[in-house]
């Protein structure tokens, strides 16, 4: 549990059925459903429990993509409440169902885990 949110309320955020492959990795998308912040960085990304490097990894949120690794304290990306961000992660993804955990850092908030599960057809 987060500040009252459970792991449940947290996958909330995920997009459904917004994990595809996208050239040469894969994508998906998530809705920020807490509250209007700030995001100054990833701290881990983990597909199928295996953990994933940080470089390549952009977010795309209105056309604007910030590379993960250039995101700071002093250089965070603010997203408001309702805003859709769009997560590249370098390297495809084999078809069937896949386990993302995503630790984002949240300088109001500290760092939040979100839990995925989708499908890849």
């Amino acid at each position: 549990m987060y500040y009252g949110m459970s792991s449940g309320a947290l996958a909330k955020m995920y997009v459904k059925e917004s994990l595809k492959n996208q050239g040469d990795g894969f994508v998906f998308e998530i809705k920020n459903q807490i509250d209007s912040g700030s995001v100054s960085g990833l701290g881990k990304l983990t597909v199928d429990d295996v953990e994933k490097p940080l470089e390549g990894i952009t977010i795309d949120m209105n056309g604007k993509v910030r590379e993960v690794t250039s995101l700071t304290w002093s250089s965070s990306l603010y997203v408001s409440y309702g805003a859709t961000l769009r997560i590249y992660v370098p390297g495809t993804l084999d078809a069937g169902e896949h386990a993302i955990k995503m630790t984002i850092k949240v300088p109001e908030l500290g760092q939040i885990t979100l839990p995925i599960t989708d499908t890849i057809s």
